[in-house]
């Protein structure tokens, strides 16, 4: 692992490869480690770029007592936008996801050029839904984001980690899931509720991404919870090359539930934003 230093904190990031670089963002409560099953076939022709975002993996932790921080998650990935040294492909998974968007938005305000293309898969980019179109999903998503903020407030970790993954993945799902899973969203669910008002803060509109002008490609999973599926319908008619793709049976979790769907659309993704498939 390879560190890139921020103002006060450490972000570790694997550096794999050589080629056109790809830039691979993990979800919330992962770490790098989320993107294993496609790596070493990437790497075969790109550079990989994959962080452990700030209070996960190996890179510097969150502060628990809630004091501001000057460094960010979307430092990380600018970070490393400017240490590829060229172009480069996003690919970001939820949150990460989220962040890929906002880099190439500020890469397309500056006029650039540093991003080559844009794979989301369901970025929770809500602040989109804050309007009468999409008033029950925003009533959804603040309702799941309050729990988990106010849980983790009250020192309720474990009720927080239920009502943020138990939104994901379903109550079921999330209540059988293997205790060291369990026990790693618990332990970090006190960042999620960061990130969960970062996320709110941004007040992003449509208009704002409609300056994203490289290739996109948008994944979801066709059982996804209704306000990721809405944040994918409101930018696949915003992003002026913006394609979408299903998954079908697959929800919000696709990376870990489906990673041979998810690394199949990637390369494609690739290939047609102009970067060799690996093999060929």
């Amino acid at each position: 692992m390879t560190i890139v230093q921020l103002k006060q904190m450490q972000a570790h990031y694997l550096d794999q490869g050589a080629g056109p670089p790809v830039l691979l963002v993990h979800c919330s409560s992962g770490s790098h480690r989320q993107w294993a099953f496609l790596t070493d076939e990437l790497s075969a022709r790109h550079r990989v770029l994959a962080p452990d975002l700030l209070g996960y993996g190996k890179s510097s932790p969150w502060p628990d007592d809630g004091a501001p921080v000057a460094d960010s998650d979307l430092d990380v990935v600018l970070a490393l936008i400017d240490t590829a040294g060229e172009p480069v492909h996003l690919a970001g998974h939820s949150y990460g996801g989220m962040l890929c968007l906002e880099a190439a938005r500020i890469h397309a305000a500056r006029g650039s050029g540093a991003v080559r293309s844009l794979f989301a898969i369901e970025p929770v980019m809500f602040p989109l839904l804050e309007n009468a179109a999409h008033a029950a999903e925003w009533k959804t998503i603040s309702s799941v984001a309050r729990a988990c903020i106010d849980a983790v407030a009250a020192g309720e970790r474990e009720k927080a980690a239920d009502a943020y993954m138990g939104f994901w993945l379903g109550t079921e799902r999330w209540r059988a899931s293997p205790d060291r899973f369990r026990d790693e969203v618990i332990g970090t669910v006190s960042k999620v509720a960061h990130e969960f008002m970062g996320v709110f803060d941004l007040k992003r509109t449509a208009e704002d991404f409609r300056a994203v002008d490289c290739p996109v490609s948008l994944i979801c999973g066709g059982i996804s919870p209704r306000p990721a599926l809405a944040v994918i319908d409101i930018l696949r008619s915003s992003l002026p090359q913006a394609e979408s793709e299903e998954i079908p049976g697959a929800g919000h979790m696709s990376p870990f539930t489906h990673p041979q769907d998810v690394s199949a659309l990637l390369f494609d993704h690739l290939a047609r934003a102009g970067a060799s498939r690996p093999g060929v």
